[in-house]
């Protein structure tokens, strides 16, 4: 949803009943997101244990000492202190930063060259540290999926 709309959605979908809720940085609405699943828990509608939260590291975020900043910035933008299942959106990486789409002086997107086997590293290394309880993949293909689970210590939960 755009942002401005998505707040609305969110608080209704937690009134008739939904628990899972699927955001990424890329979207630019996880503040909303967040404002809207915190008025819920104050309301007393849904405790966070209830909810099951999804978000994605966006590709700007790829080095193995990025990720953290990532999901960070992240869990700042929702106001929570933990994602119950963070995905790497996509295998390709941007230019490491804070922007989303970095450009040349062409307008092209500045793509950087990173395995996604450092990134995966830096999932692993935030879940182990509490920041979400699950790791997981977006838009890999078989021979990626293959390749990371032949070098993974924990295996992705889903691949989206």
């Amino acid at each position: 949803s755009q942002a401005g709309a998505v707040g609305q959605a969110v608080k209704d979908a937690i009134d008739i009943g939904y628990r899972h809720i699927d955001c990424a940085l890329a979207y630019g609405n996880e503040q909303e997101v967040g404002d809207a699943v915190r008025e819920k828990i104050a309301e007393g509608v849904v405790k966070r244990e209830d909810l099951f939260i999804t978000s994605k590291l966006w590709n700007s975020y790829h080095k193995f000492e990025s990720v953290e900043k990532g999901i960070r910035r992240t869990l700042t933008n929702l106001g929570l202190e933990y994602l119950d299942l963070y995905l790497v959106h996509w295998p390709i990486a941007h230019a490491d930063g804070d922007e989303l789409f970095p450009r040349n002086a062409d307008g092209s997107i500045i793509m950087e060259d990173i395995d996604y086997l450092e990134t995966w590293r830096g999932m692993e290394g935030v879940c182990e540290k509490g920041l979400t309880k699950n790791i997981g993949i977006s838009n890999f293909n078989s021979q990626q999926i293959t390749r990371l689970l032949e070098n993974c210590k924990i295996k992705p939960v889903v691949n989206q």
